[in-house]
């Protein structure tokens, strides 16, 4: 268990590469990164904790540290750092997991009768 610095862009920023500073063994995140707020929420927050949209969710019992469950909220949060070419820049910590499976939301569906994605 370590500190594990994760540097992705941050749309609310225009771009720019900001930080995530996740201490797994203490439970806590700090960094630059606009999404700094919303991960400590669900640090925060009565577990388990459900996060995701209407195409799929997560139950979360411990993101702040099991490195899989937090890998989830990060996709969640930030769903380009799960993909190459930032997956590779991800701490070590992540190598070799994925992200749990979803449970099925409800699909949504457009004006036209296409799945809205």
């Amino acid at each position: 268990m370590a500190v594990h610095t994760i540097m992705i862009p941050d749309w609310l920023r225009g771009g720019e590469i900001r930080s995530i500073v996740w201490d797994d063994k203490a439970g806590t995140v700090a960094g630059t990164h606009s999404e700094v707020a919303d991960i400590q929420r669900v640090f925060d927050a009565p577990k388990p904790v459900t996060i995701g949209d209407p195409g799929g969710t997560w139950d979360l019992l411990d993101p702040a540290h099991d490195a899989r469950e937090f890998l989830t909220m990060l996709g969640d949060f930030y769903w380009p750092a799960l993909r190459e070419p930032l997956r590779s820049t991800l701490p070590a910590v992540f190598d070799g997991l994925k992200p749990l499976e979803a449970d099925p939301g409800e699909i949504l569906y457009n004006a036209d009768g296409s799945i809205l994605v």
